[in-house]
């Protein structure tokens, strides 16, 4: 079983944009189970709790030398078997002073978990996309605080994946698209998502799934990474079901401008290779003869969260192939994929990533207009600051509400006109002692059972449930003693999931 000791009995939460960074001290140990044979070549797992467990599979080739900004390239098949019981290195991300987290370039594989006993058994699936501003927070992608095991306790086989970050992932320059045979740069971390899910489609059966039923869902970035697959060419045919946990939707919205244009990230692009001293015709080529850890702490870094979630350099890109426009307009003209679909918000989203100490009352108002234009009169009425401290609460409340609740409800409404099988939620349970409310990625917290988190039994075991059980049939009834309506703008009814779940209106 895997077991987790938390250091001095303390477990260190950092709150950032799209998640939380947990610094704990995880060990496995357990015999090996047998073997599954991958189109690549066989692994062997272990056991934990009555389950298959299978850590760090390639699922792509090592993105470095030549291979650095390029779409993932396959695996090279290797001999005899692949001990797959420790988690792989993270992506390369910044790191603050004193953290010890292993990161290598060298990152993309993904972790298996799984109660199938047999290979007929054919389970249901899902695919898990971490959060983390895209790899702008430090650090984040730490495949060690996603521990499977809770939800497949409940009869799905559940995959968690690496994908490249910052600017290792998210890089966007005109040399290359000249590269590219469709004149496309800046989103290799969401074709290593797609290679992901394309290994799904190819392997899971040998672990028990069934390909036919994938269900893929992320939290904030990696709720944002499942909005842009319900989107993207790419991606079609390889999932059934969506669920999107507080991810960001508006292409500029209030607090959070979620994509960048061509355009743009081209021209970041150039002023991050321009930083390194790289210019002409070979910039790209000198840049891939630098070493990762350079490129990273080449980044430019966030000075607070404010500028964090309102500024990203490296971010996804509207490039014409991966991304054929911006998320929302292509909700709005109704382009998404018409599946079952599950979306929801935190109560409190915004209070974890709004803060900017030194926003003055005559700033926050002169930002109030500049955001909103002629809105602005009421966003200001209903959200009024008359000091410094005010702001800050006044920026979470606004966060909490635009970039995220009314993304959500406009994405259910959307996808609603397509699909009945559409549920919205809002996420309420405060843990005790949290000051923070029902603070962003806090449902994950209970999702994936995150050792020493004193939350009630009863409410991470529902919040499970509904999750597992929207896997498996398209509809999270079933367990409760309420049923959850399906979303329909008229009725605007959503779920509100705190210790007594309710269905509540007016979103």
């Amino acid at each position: 079983m895997q077991t987790c000791k938390l250091t001095n009995g303390v477990l260190v939460i950092c709150l950032l944009l799209t998640g939380f960074l947990f610094l704990a001290g995880c060990t496995q140990t357990g015999p090996a189970p047998g073997v599954a044979k991958t189109d690549a070549g066989v692994v062997s797992g272990m056991q934990q709790d009555g389950l298959r467990v299978y850590l760090g599979i390639p699922f792509a080739a090592p993105p470095t030398g030549d291979l650095r900004w390029r779409p993932p390239a396959p695996v090279q098949p290797w001999d005899g078997v692949k001990n797959a019981t420790a988690f792989s290195p993270v992506c390369p991300q910044p790191v603050s002073a004193g953290s010890k987290v292993n990161m290598s370039e060298d990152c993309l594989y993904l972790n298996v978990w799984t109660p199938a006993q047999s290979l007929g058994e054919k389970l249901p699936v899902m695919v898990f996309f971490y959060g983390g501003a895209f790899g702008q927070v430090a650090p984040f992608g730490t495949m060690a605080v996603y521990n499977g095991t809770t939800l497949a306790g409940k009869g799905v086989v559940v995959v968690t994946t690496n994908y490249r970050l910052g600017a290792l992932g998210f890089l966007a320059h005109p040399e290359l698209d000249s590269e590219s045979p469709h004149n496309s740069s800046g989103n290799y971390g969401i074709l290593d998502q797609v290679a992901a899910l394309q290994w799904v489609q190819k392997n899971i059966g040998a672990f028990g799934g069934d390909p036919s039923r994938v269900t893929i869902f992320g939290q904030s970035a990696g709720g944002e990474s499942v909005l842009i697959h319900l989107v993207s060419p790419q991606s079609k045919g390889l999932y059934e079901q969506a669920i999107v946990e507080s991810g960001p939707f508006w292409a500029n919205g209030p607090t959070i401008h979620n994509v960048h244009s061509k355009a743009e990230a081209e021209q970041i692009g150039g002023a991050y290779a321009t930083s390194l001293g790289y210019t002409g015709p070979d910039a790209i080529a000198q840049m891939r003869n630098r070493s990762a850890g350079d490129l990273i702490t080449a980044m430019p870094w966030p000075s607070a969260s404010w500028n964090l979630t309102h500024n990203l350099q490296f971010e996804p890109t509207i490039d014409g192939w991966v991304l054929p426009d911006s998320v929302d307009s292509l909700f709005a003209l109704h382009r998404e994929n018409p599946v079952p679909f599950m979306i929801g918000t935190n109560e409190n989203d915004g209070t974890t990533l709004s803060a900017n100490a030194n926003m003055t009352v005559p700033e926050y108002v002169a930002f109030i207009n500049a955001q909103f234009g002629q809105d602005a009169p009421s966003v200001l009425a209903q959200y009024p600051a008359n000091s410094t401290a005010e702001v800050q609460i006044r920026l979470a409340q606004i966060m909490t509400r635009y970039d995220f609740a009314d993304a959500a409800k406009f994405a259910a409404g959307s996808m609603a006109d397509l699909n009945q099988s559409t549920y919205l939620y809002r996420y309420s349970y405060i843990l005790p002692n949290q000051s923070n409310g029902a603070f962003h990625g806090s449902e994950t917290l209970l999702l994936f059972n995150l050792p020493g988190i004193p939350a009630d039994p009863a409410v991470r075991d529902n919040l499970v449930d509904l999750w597992t059980r929207f896997a498996k049939t398209g509809n999270p009834n079933g367990g409760m003693q309420v049923a959850w309506p399906q979303y329909i703008r008229a009725g605007n009814q959503y779920l509100d999931i705190n210790d007594t779940p309710t269905v509540m209106s007016g979103y």
